[in-house]
This record gives C-alpha cells, sequence and structure tokens, in this order.
C-alpha cells in the first residue's frame, strides 16, 4: 500500500470550502490526492479534463467537457461540492460559460497543474476574476513527513510526493539513478507543457547547473553563455521559480541563493549533470544529501522560530534566521558528528554573523558548544510541535 502523508494543508483546505477555490501548484506535488483524501465522500462530482473536448471520471469513464460542466453546475446549484481537476486544460471560452453559474450554493474546487493558471484566472481581463480564492499546493512541508516517517533523511526525500511509490529509502535512489532520472526529466518536461512552455536546451541546462550546486546566474550565465548574458539567465531562473521548479533563499548580503525546489528533483539532476546517467551505466556511490538537508531543516526551523531563511555567502554558514531584518540565529548542520574542533570553530565563525548560533546534526545530539545543540530527537520534537499547534 502507498505510504500517505497527510499534510496540514488538509485543515487549511477544509476552511476555504465556502464558495470556490483555485487549487494550483507544480505538477506532481499531489494536489489531486490532497483533495480527495481531504474531502472523501463529500465529493459529488469529479470531472479530469483530458483535453480541449473530453473529461474523465474517478471511475475512468470519458464524456465530453460540456456534459461535465452541465453536471457540475447541476451539483452546484444544490449546495454540493464539485472538482474540476487539471483545469488549465479547459479552453478559456468556457470561462464566460463558469462565470454565468451562481455561486450561491455549492463550492467548486478547480485544480490546476501550473503556475500559469493563477494568472489566467485572476487577469483583470479574466470573467472569472472574483469568483476564486487561490490555495496553493507545493512540495510536503519538512516538518510534515518527518513529524510521520520519523527518519530525518527519507523525509527530506519524500517532501516531493511522486518518489514514495518508487523508493523506500535514501539508499535506493543512488541503486535506481539512471531510471529516476528519466522519470525526473519526463516530469520537468510536463511541467513545462503545462505552462505552455517548452522544455529548451537552455532551460534544461540551467536546472542541471542549479541541481549541481551552482547557484549565482552570474556563474551560470558563464556557462551556458545566452544571447543577453546574465540579464537573460536572471529572467529565466524567475521564471522557472514561478512555475515552482526553482527555490530561492535571500542572502545575507544581497541577492538570493537559487537551488531546485524538490530536494530529490535537485538529486537526480545533480547526478545527471555531474554523470549523465540517463545515457550511460554509472556507479554513483553518494549526491549531495546534506546540501537537501541543510535547506529542508532550515524551513522547518524558520517555521518554529517565526522567521524567515536566510544564507550567508561569504561566511558559508548553513542556516541563518532573519527576523524583523536582524539575524537571530544561525545553524551549522551536518549528517554525521561534529568534532570538537568542528563545532567551536562553527560557533566561532556563527556568533560574527547571528545573535546565537546552534549546531545540530542528524545521527546524535552535538555537545553544548552553542547556543542549541540539536539531535534527530529533537528535530523530530520540533516537527511534531510544529504540526500539533495548526491540527489544534
Amino acid at each position: 500500500m502507498r505510504l500517505y502523508i497527510k499534510r496540514r494543508e488538509e485543515k487549511k483546505l477544509e476552511k476555504s470550502l465556502r464558495g470556490w477555490v483555485l487549487v494550483y501548484g507544480r505538477r506532481k506535488t499531489g494536489k489531486t490526492t490532497l483533495v480527495i483524501n481531504t474531502l472523501k465522500d463529500k465529493i459529488e462530482s469529479y470531472f479530469l479534463i483530458a483535453d480541449q473536448s473530453s473529461a474523465v471520471t474517478l471511475d475512468d469513464k470519458f464524456v465530453g467537457v460540456n456534459e461535465a460542466l452541465e453536471e457540475t453546475k447541476r451539483v452546484l446549484k444544490k449546495g454540493g461540492i464539485a472538482v474540476i481537476d487539471e483545469f488549465q486544460r479547459l479552453p478559456e471560452s468556457y470561462y464566460s460559460v463558469i462565470s454565468n453559474w451562481s455561486r450561491s450554493g455549492g463550492t467548486l474546487l478547480a485544480l490546476g497543474s501550473s503556475y500559469g493558471i493563477v494568472n489566467k484566472v485572476f487577469d483583470r481581463n479574466s470573467p472569472l476574476l472574483g469568483y476564486f480564492l487561490p490555495f496553493e499546493v507545493n512540495i510536503i512541508s519538512y516538518e510534515d513527513v518527518l513529524y510521520q516517517v520519523s527518519d530525518p533523511v527519507l523525509s527530506v526525500i519524500y517532501r516531493d510526493p511522486w518518489i514514495i511509490r518508487f523508493e523506500n529509502s535514501y539508499g535506493e535512489i543512488l541503486d535506481k539513478i539512471k531510471e529516476l532520472s528519466l522519470v525526473a526529466k519526463g516530469l520537468i518536461g510536463e511541467v513545462f507543457k503545462e505552462e505552455e512552455r517548452y522544455l529548451t536546451d537552455i532551460y534544461y541546462r540551467i536546472l542541471l547547473l542549479l541541481g549541481e550546486g551552482i547557484w549565482k546566474t552570474s556563474e551560470i550565465s558563464g556557462i551556458v553563455q545566452p544571447q543577453g548574458g546574465e540579464a537573460t539567465i536572471s529572467s529565466m531562473v524567475n521564471k522557472l521559480y514561478k512555475m515552482g521548479l526553482v527555490r530561492k533563499v535571500p542572502l545575507i548580503s544581497r541577492g538570493y541563493h537559487y537551488g531546485i525546489r524538490s530536494p530529490v528533483l535537485s538529486l537526480i539532476l545533480y547526478a545527471e549533470s555531474k554523470y549523465l546517467v540517463s545515457e550511460r551505466e554509472a556507479n554513483v556511490r553518494e549526491l549531495p544529501i546534506g546540501r537537501e538537508v541543510q535547506f529542508s531543516v532550515g524551513e522547518m526551523l524558520a517555521n518554529y522560530f517565526g522567521s524567515v531563511q536566510y544564507y550567508s555567502e561569504k561566511e558559508d554558514i548553513d542556516v541563518i534566521l532573519v527576523k524583523k531584518r536582524k539575524p537571530i540565529w544561525a545553524f551549522e548542520v551536518k549528517m554525521g558528528e561534529f568534532s570538537r574542533s568542528e563545532a567551536k570553530e562553527a560557533v566561532k565563525r556563527m556568533a560574527k554573523v547571528a545573535e546565537k548560533a546552534g549546531l545540530i546534526s542528524l545521527k546524535e545530539r552535538p555537545e553544548d558548544y552553542g547556543d542549541l545543540s540539536l539531535g534527530p530527537e529533537d528535530l523530530l520534537k520540533i516537527a511534531e510541535e510544529l504540526v500539533k499547534k495548526e491540527m489544534d
């Protein structure tokens, strides 16, 4: 049986069910599963838009789009809950039809596997402007996964739900890296298709370089050498960010640290960039999992301390938490143990940047050389506290 990671978005979604909701996000982040699991038997009508003229029901029957919309309208009129999945595939000519429906009755959830659908629905000229409230579904939060899975490393991998059906451990990614690289490129291609864009060579090269850990747009520009230089790369990276493929963490100095939003996609793209695993047999023994742990743990701690996650390029500090423009915490994150000298050096370095310094090890709790030491059990307790706080 496939593992289902319960998400706090379920409760937020339930609170949103007082009108029409546009549930959107990058492809394969679990939007459909989230909606169906949250509403269970409450959904009276579900249609997935297959193409411009046909839709599919939950029991895999094909119907015409006109028939699907008529049934949806009927359910809404009597106060029921209706779902239109892959809403971005619905021709915009139908928007005017939907805008004529009464909104005083039921709940309509439109699911869109793109960020471009937000621009279409909320454009000032859209017939649907003012009809929907937006509800974003990104990859799963680290604390939600950690609370249920308990393994701090596997929890980083499982943040992107499509991988759960393929892997039971971090080690399995190494064993299946060639197959996963093909799946990953196909997924990225799907994302571009739903955003009505083409996965050009330059976009893919940018993603590979980001996966490799090259995060500065100036360095990417120097390697790719596009027409227009760094300005072109910056524009393309920001488009990738808006598509949900790229994350950006603000720097303490100026600018952003860019990376692949999904930890597992980042690892796969790293393997493809370094070893070209999709085209040849390669014995990949190690991936930069520590880098992905660093940013996932940082996100969780930012939520825990009510702050914003930053990165320090100059001091190379893993996690910096900023509140009201003031660095309040700095953390060094390690997969293994800290030696005494490593711990003292890290604390000394972090003390130059933030008010307090902490040490985090995924193996065991470090000794108290700084203001806070966290081991795997401590991270699990933080995850539990965050989850229960919002679920209560």
